[in-house]
C-alpha cells in the first residue's frame, strides 16, 4: 500500500481564504479538531480549532493564522509504513498526500492507517502466531524463514519491536499459515532460539485486537 491508495475521500479541505466560522463549521461536521488548508492547490499547513478559539473574530481568514507545518506530509508513492512513522511523529491525527509538485491530494487519517492495516493478509489469514526475544546481532530474518518454511509452514506476516527493557535485544513477531505450530517450536528452540508466546488460533481475535489497539496508542488518537 502506498500513500495515494490510502487517502480519506470524504475529509474537506479549508482555502487560505475562508473564514473561522466555515473551519469551525466543517470542524463540528466532520467531528475533526483540524483541517487541511491549501493556498490554490498548494497544502499550506493544519488549522487546529485551539488556534480559531484562542482569536476567535480577530482574524478576517485562515491564512493570518497559525498553520502546524512541522512535516506532517508525505508524497503520494511513499509506502504505507512511511505514512505511519509521519503519523505517529506528527500526533496530529491527520496526514497531508502531495504529488511531486507539491499539490494537495488528500489527507488520511489515523483509523484509516488502523483499518487498512487490519485488511492486511497478516491479519486476516488464519492460522497461528510465533513471537521470538533475540539479540540485535543474532537476527536474521532469511534464517529463522527458512527453518520454519522447512516445517512446511509459510511467513504471512512479520513484525519486529524493540524490547522494552533491553536494548540490545528485539522481538520478532511471526504469523503463519499453520494452525499446529508444535514442530516449528521445536525447531526454533533447538537452534536456540528463545520462544516467548504462542498465540493458537482460538486466541487470534483477542490478540489481534490488542495488536490494532496498541498501533492505535501509538499514533496517538
Amino acid at each position: 500500500m502506498i500513500a495515494k491508495d490510502l487517502i480519506n475521500p470524504i475529509i474537506p479541505a479549508l482555502k487560505v481564504s475562508d473564514d473561522i466560522a466555515r473551519a469551525s463549521s466543517l470542524m463540528d461536521d466532520y467531528r475533526l479538531s483540524m483541517l487541511p488548508v491549501l493556498e490554490e492547490e498548494h497544502f499550506r499547513g493544519f488549522i487546529h480549532e485551539d488556534a480559531l478559539y484562542d482569536d476567535i473574530f480577530d482574524k478576517p481568514t485562515l491564512g493570518d493564522y497559525p498553520l502546524i507545518t512541522n512535516g506532517c506530509s508525505v508524497r503520494q508513492e511513499q509506502h504505507f509504513y512511511e505514512v505511519v512513522k509521519v503519523a505517529s511523529e506528527c500526533q496530529n491525527g491527520l496526514v497531508a498526500v502531495l504529488d511531486s509538485e507539491e499539490n494537495f491530494l488528500g489527507v488520511i487519517t489515523a483509523e484509516d492507517l488502523v483499518q487498512n492495516f487490519a485488511k492486511t493478509i497478516a491479519v486476516q489469514s488464519s492460522g497461528s502466531i510465533i513471537e521470538l526475544s533475540l539479540k540485535h546481532i543474532d537476527y536474521s530474518l532469511a534464517e529463522i524463514t527458512r527453518l520454519i518454511e522447512a516445517e512446511n509452514a509459510k511467513v504471512m506476516g512479520c513484525f519486529l519491536n524493540s524490547d522494552e527493557k533491553d536494548d540490545t535485544l528485539i522481538n520478532v513477531t511471526f504469523k503463519l499459515d499453520k494452525k499446529n505450530v508444535t514442530h516449528i517450536i521445536a525447531t526454533l528452540k533447538r537452534f536456540n532460539y528463545q520462544v516467548v508466546r504462542v498465540i493458537q488460533e482460538e486466541n487470534m481475535v483477542s490478540y489481534e485486537k490488542e495488536r490494532l489497539d496498541a498501533l492505535m496508542k501509538y499514533l496517538s488518537i
